[in-house]
Protein backbone atom coordinates (compact mmCIF):
# COMPACT_ATOMS: atom_id res chain seq x y z
CA UNK A 1 0.00 0.00 0.00
CA UNK A 2 1.35 3.44 -0.96
CA UNK A 3 0.30 6.63 0.78
CA UNK A 4 1.45 10.15 1.58
CA UNK A 5 1.68 11.76 4.99
CA UNK A 6 1.19 15.52 5.36
CA UNK A 7 2.57 17.19 8.46
CA UNK A 8 1.16 20.60 9.37
CA UNK A 9 2.79 22.21 12.40
CA UNK A 10 2.03 25.78 11.29
CA UNK A 11 -1.73 25.37 10.88
CA UNK A 12 -1.73 26.44 7.24
CA UNK A 13 -2.71 23.20 5.46
CA UNK A 14 -6.13 22.89 7.14
CA UNK A 15 -5.28 19.38 8.37
CA UNK A 16 -7.31 19.93 11.52
CA UNK A 17 -10.38 21.17 9.62
CA UNK A 18 -10.17 18.32 7.12
CA UNK A 19 -9.83 15.75 9.89
CA UNK A 20 -12.77 17.25 11.76
CA UNK A 21 -14.97 17.14 8.65
CA UNK A 22 -14.08 13.49 8.02
CA UNK A 23 -14.89 12.60 11.64
CA UNK A 24 -18.24 14.39 11.39
CA UNK A 25 -19.02 12.54 8.16
CA UNK A 26 -18.11 9.23 9.79
CA UNK A 27 -20.27 9.99 12.82
CA UNK A 28 -23.22 10.87 10.61
CA UNK A 29 -22.89 7.57 8.79
CA UNK A 30 -22.14 5.37 11.80
CA UNK A 31 -23.97 6.86 14.74
CA UNK A 32 -27.69 6.71 15.30
CA UNK A 33 -27.16 9.17 18.16
CA UNK A 34 -25.32 11.81 16.10
CA UNK A 35 -28.42 13.69 14.93
CA UNK A 36 -29.90 13.57 18.42
CA UNK A 37 -26.64 14.88 19.89
CA UNK A 38 -26.39 17.74 17.37
CA UNK A 39 -29.98 18.78 18.07
CA UNK A 40 -29.31 18.68 21.80
CA UNK A 41 -26.81 21.57 21.73
CA UNK A 42 -28.53 24.88 22.42
CA UNK A 43 -26.43 28.07 22.52
CA UNK A 44 -27.23 30.52 25.34
CA UNK A 45 -25.37 33.79 24.80
CA UNK A 46 -25.89 37.32 26.11
CA UNK A 47 -24.21 40.69 25.72
CA UNK A 48 -24.62 43.75 27.94
CA UNK A 49 -24.10 47.24 26.55
CA UNK A 50 -24.43 50.74 27.95
CA UNK A 51 -26.63 53.57 26.64
CA UNK A 52 -24.00 54.35 23.97
CA UNK A 53 -24.11 50.71 22.80
CA UNK A 54 -20.56 50.06 24.09
CA UNK A 55 -19.94 46.54 25.29
CA UNK A 56 -19.98 46.15 29.06
CA UNK A 57 -19.73 42.35 29.12
CA UNK A 58 -21.24 39.10 28.03
CA UNK A 59 -21.49 35.38 28.47
CA UNK A 60 -21.37 32.50 25.99
CA UNK A 61 -22.57 29.06 26.95
CA UNK A 62 -24.17 25.93 25.60
CA UNK A 63 -26.88 23.72 26.96
CA UNK A 64 -26.79 20.06 26.08
CA UNK A 65 -28.84 17.34 27.69
CA UNK A 66 -29.12 18.50 31.29
CA UNK A 67 -25.80 20.40 31.44
CA UNK A 68 -25.01 24.08 31.01
CA UNK A 69 -21.42 24.63 29.92
CA UNK A 70 -20.19 28.19 30.36
CA UNK A 71 -17.54 28.87 27.73
CA UNK A 72 -16.77 32.53 28.38
CA UNK A 73 -17.91 35.23 30.75
CA UNK A 74 -16.34 38.66 30.57
CA UNK A 75 -17.03 42.08 32.03
CA UNK A 76 -15.20 45.21 30.87
CA UNK A 77 -12.79 46.31 33.60
CA UNK A 78 -14.58 49.68 33.93
CA UNK A 79 -17.79 47.91 34.96
CA UNK A 80 -16.42 45.17 37.21
CA UNK A 81 -17.51 44.79 40.85
CA UNK A 82 -21.00 46.07 40.02
CA UNK A 83 -22.71 42.67 39.90
CA UNK A 84 -22.87 42.42 36.10
CA UNK A 85 -20.95 39.11 35.96
CA UNK A 86 -23.09 37.59 38.68
CA UNK A 87 -26.23 38.78 36.92
CA UNK A 88 -25.04 37.24 33.63
CA UNK A 89 -24.39 33.90 35.33
CA UNK A 90 -27.69 33.88 37.20
CA UNK A 91 -29.62 34.79 34.06
CA UNK A 92 -28.01 32.10 31.90
CA UNK A 93 -28.48 29.54 34.70
CA UNK A 94 -32.17 30.46 34.97
CA UNK A 95 -32.61 30.19 31.19
CA UNK A 96 -30.84 26.83 31.18
CA UNK A 97 -32.97 25.47 34.04
CA UNK A 98 -36.12 26.42 32.11
CA UNK A 99 -34.74 24.35 29.22
CA UNK A 100 -33.97 21.33 31.43
CA UNK A 101 -30.46 21.90 32.82
CA UNK A 102 -29.70 20.44 36.22
CA UNK A 103 -25.97 21.21 36.31
CA UNK A 104 -23.44 23.87 35.27
CA UNK A 105 -19.77 23.44 34.43
CA UNK A 106 -16.78 25.29 33.09
CA UNK A 107 -13.01 25.09 32.85
CA UNK A 108 -10.45 27.83 33.33
CA UNK A 109 -6.75 28.51 33.67
CA UNK A 110 -7.29 31.70 35.68
CA UNK A 111 -7.34 32.10 39.47
CA UNK A 112 -9.45 35.25 39.06
CA UNK A 113 -12.10 33.22 37.21
CA UNK A 114 -11.90 30.46 39.79
CA UNK A 115 -12.42 32.92 42.63
CA UNK A 116 -15.33 34.61 40.86
CA UNK A 117 -17.19 31.34 40.33
CA UNK A 118 -16.46 30.12 43.86
CA UNK A 119 -17.96 33.37 45.19
CA UNK A 120 -21.03 32.53 43.10
CA UNK A 121 -21.49 29.07 44.62
CA UNK A 122 -19.47 26.93 42.23
CA UNK A 123 -17.00 24.29 43.44
CA UNK A 124 -13.66 23.20 42.01
CA UNK A 125 -13.92 19.48 41.27
CA UNK A 126 -10.56 18.87 39.63
CA UNK A 127 -7.25 20.36 38.62
CA UNK A 128 -4.47 19.35 36.28
CA UNK A 129 -1.25 20.90 37.57
CA UNK A 130 1.20 22.25 34.97
CA UNK A 131 -1.28 21.66 32.15
CA UNK A 132 0.58 24.53 30.54
CA UNK A 133 3.94 25.42 32.05
CA UNK A 134 3.22 26.83 35.52
CA UNK A 135 -0.49 26.93 34.71
CA UNK A 136 -3.20 24.59 35.93
CA UNK A 137 -6.44 23.61 34.21
CA UNK A 138 -9.32 23.95 36.68
CA UNK A 139 -12.64 22.09 36.37
CA UNK A 140 -15.55 23.84 38.09
CA UNK A 141 -19.14 22.72 38.77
Amino acid sequence: MNYNVTIDVAGIDNCSDSLYQEIIKCKKEDSTNYARIQKAVQPLNMMVSNSEQKSMGGISSELYWNWLEINNCWVNEHYRNNGIGTQLIRTVERMARKRGADYSMLTTFEDQTRNFYEMNGYKVVGEIKDYITYQELIFIL
